[in-house]
């Protein structure tokens, strides 16, 4: 701890509310700063004892809390081939842009360090047209065939002209605290959504000439 004689504009006052005493800085390695008032006869150099406030403890749930809302996610699309579905044919959908593997956070407060871990669990597929399927699956992008499908019945024409089509991503989450043991947290889901027009193809006759 360093201390040295105060010098500022302030002194005066200070001294009408500290009378018989003398200002010295007190800067302590932790960085606090602070004014110690020491009375004018104290023998030779003064020796201060500064009480710093205490920090609040850490809790260490609502600090994985904190961090389980800033996991960073990939940039997560819903895929489909085709990409105009028709109607009584199989569009297939994927999960593009993430492999379904573990995505991690952490955050250090104190000497508290914080780790999450979150994993896809399932996967909801809605479709638009009033069907949804849940899978644990990601779905498999074009051209490899996808094991989620679905056959519209309908255009999407009599729906503004697209299906608003959903996936809803559920993930189980965990976090330990100073690299100990993990823990359960609740489950967290993400939405991701995209327009998916449906057309009927049309048959057309034509002469034989």
């Amino acid at each position: 701890m360093n201390i040295g004689n105060a010098a500022a504009g302030w002194v005066r006052e200070g001294l009408q509310a500290n009378p018989d005493t003398v200002p010295w800085t007190v800067n302590c390695d932790t960085g606090y700063f602070g004014i110690a008032w020491v009375p004018v006869n104290a023998p030779g150099t003064p020796s201060v004892v500064v009480t710093e406030p205490g920090a609040p403890p850490v809790d260490p749930i609502a600090l994985a809390a904190s961090v389980l809302g800033t996991v960073p996610l990939p940039p997560i699309t819903v895929g489909a081939s085709p990409g105009v579905g028709l109607v009584a044919m199989p569009s297939w959908f994927w999960v593009d842009g993430y492999d379904g593997s573990p995505l991690r956070g952490s955050r250090t407060l104190g000497l508290v360090t914080v780790e999450v871990e979150i994993t896809p669990e399932s996967y909801r597929w809605t479709f638009g047209d009033g069907i949804s399927l849940e899978t644990t699956s990601l779905g498999q992008p074009y051209p490899i065939e996808s094991d989620v499908q679905h056959l519209y019945e309908r255009s999407s024409l009599s729906t503004g002209g697209t299906y608003d089509l959903r996936l809803e991503i559920t993930f189980s989450a965990r976090y330990r605290v100073n690299g100990g043991a993990w823990l359960p947290l609740a489950p967290v889901t993400q939405t991701y959504a995209r327009d998916y027009p449906v057309r009927q193809l049309q048959s057309v006759l034509t002469s034989n000439q």
